[in-house]
């Protein structure tokens, strides 16, 4: 019997479908992409700003003034009339001590002892405490106590304000006057200060920690003999500082005694100009500078804050790790043309084998970096190592392999999206950043690589 059975083999290989493959090595690259920039340290970039920087000097000094101490030869409560800061003619009347305190008795014992003060007398007194608000400094405490004073001397000034009130309508009432002895400005504190002499000057005169400010209005019943109120006969005072050898070198470089030193007071918006001289002192030296003027701004300050105007530098500030180096082509200037329907000279000329081996020229327009009266300094990406340059004018070559190199100063631009060399003049370095000149190729809020060495010339950033 035949047997009509038969078997069929079927091909088990699969076969590949090339859209599968492409698929797949996608899938693939993607996957190796996002491992790698997992790994990839990102690459961070820092926007340029415009900056000032100086050299001035800051010195804390010493206003030293021809100050008189009046004291009273009466026992009793003070009445002051003149507000503190206010000029006093010669032999007017500045306080009264009244002997039996029967003035001030009256006062306390008004019924309307609450409405002696209007609604802009508090004005006053709130506006010295947001003053002192704005200003405080941790570093200044000392300020606080004069703060003490001011507010305790406001508040006379207008309680007395309010004697003198009740003195043009009293009667009966023994008053003794204080007159100022010659005309002048009118304070009300002590400090130990008021007999200083510049020429016995010491480093120890400038310690504020063992400094000690007393009002001279207390409010209280005084003795004879006590001191009550302060008078400055003259517009001229000092400002005594202390300065180290660097600083005396630093000022000398700038001005001479001859000269006026320009300054600045605690801050101020003002520059001033004044005479100076050194003096070397036993145990330091010192700047004294001579004022006719300004006094009154600083009556009630000991210390004052001096900042001595040196110079200024503008420029853009970038990051010293955003610094780096390129070396460039130094060729002579002679070898730069301009085009042929064009003035400037931006070009160079390079001689070159055609395909009938015969030496042409063609024109090369790289990027010139900066030039000066002899050199232009060049990329030289811009050229092949066996470039050789011609000056049409004298017909001479030069070998780029010849052309002597030197390193610029530069950073990375990130504008276009990669590292692009852009050169730089370092003005001067502080502490972490750089300033360099603000009228190159590098601009106000251009972004640069913050880290110079985190990348390569020409590498795509993003």
């Amino acid at each position: 019997m035949k047997n009509n059975n038969k078997v069929t083999k079927f091909n088990r290989d699969i076969k590949l479908n090339i859209a599968s493959i492409i698929i797949a090595l996608i899938f693939l690259y993607v996957i190796i992409t996002l491992i790698i920039s997992i790994k990839k340290e990102p690459i961070t970039t820092y926007k340029v700003n415009k900056t000032d920087i100086n050299n001035n000097l800051i010195v804390e000094g010493l206003a030293v003034r021809d100050e008189l101490i009046l004291n009273s030869d009466k026992s009793g409560y003070v009445c002051y009339y003149i507000r503190d800061g206010e000029k006093v003619k010669k032999n007017s009347t500045v306080c009264t001590i009244d002997e039996t305190g029967q003035l001030y008795n009256s006062i306390n014992d008004s019924e309307s002892y609450d409405n002696l003060l209007t609604r802009e007398d508090y004005n006053e007194v709130r506006n010295l405490i947001s003053l002192y608000k704005v200003s405080y400094n941790d570093t200044s405490f000392y300020n606080s106590y004069n703060f003490e004073n001011n507010v305790n001397n406001k508040v006379l000034e207008l309680t007395n304000e309010i004697l003198m009130q009740q003195t043009e309508s009293a009667g009966g009432v023994s008053l003794s006057a204080i007159q100022s002895p010659e005309s002048g400005l009118i304070t009300y504190y002590t400090d130990g200060y008021e007999s200083y002499n510049i020429s016995s000057v010491s480093a120890s005169d400038f310690d504020k920690s063992n400094y000690k400010k007393e009002t001279l209005k207390t409010g209280d019943i005084i003795s004879a003999g006590t001191p009550v109120v302060k008078i400055i006969p003259s517009e001229s005072w000092n400002i005594l500082l202390p300065v180290s050898d660097e600083q005396i070198t630093a000022i000398s470089g700038k001005y001479s005694e001859e000269d006026n030193i320009h300054f600045k007071i605690n801050n101020s918006s003002y520059t001033l100009s004044m005479p100076f001289e050194i003096i070397y002192g036993a145990d330091g030296k010192y700047l004294n500078i001579s004022l006719n003027k300004f006094m009154l701004n600083y009556i009630s300050e000991r210390f004052v804050s001096v900042e001595i105007i040196l110079e200024e530098d503008t420029g853009l500030k970038v990051p010293v790790s955003a610094l780096t180096t390129k070396d460039v082509y130094q060729i002579p200037i002679n070898y730069l043309s301009a085009g042929g329907n064009q003035s400037s000279s931006n070009r160079f000329n390079v001689q070159v084998m055609n395909e009938d081996n015969e030496l042409t020229i063609k024109q090369v327009i790289p990027t010139i970096y900066m030039t000066d009266e002899e050199y232009c300094y060049v990329d030289p990406l811009a050229f092949d190592e066996s470039d050789v340059l011609i000056d049409i004018n004298t017909n001479e070559t030069l070998s780029t392999s010849l052309i002597p190199k030197i390193a610029i100063d530069g950073v990375y631009s990130a504008n276009k999206g990669i590292a692009e060399f852009t050169k730089v003049t370092i003005i001067k370095t502080i502490d972490e950043f750089a300033l360099v000149e603000s009228d190159e190729a590098l601009n106000i809020y251009d972004n640069i690589i913050f880290d110079s060495s985190k990348v390569t010339e020409n590498q795509i950033i993003y």
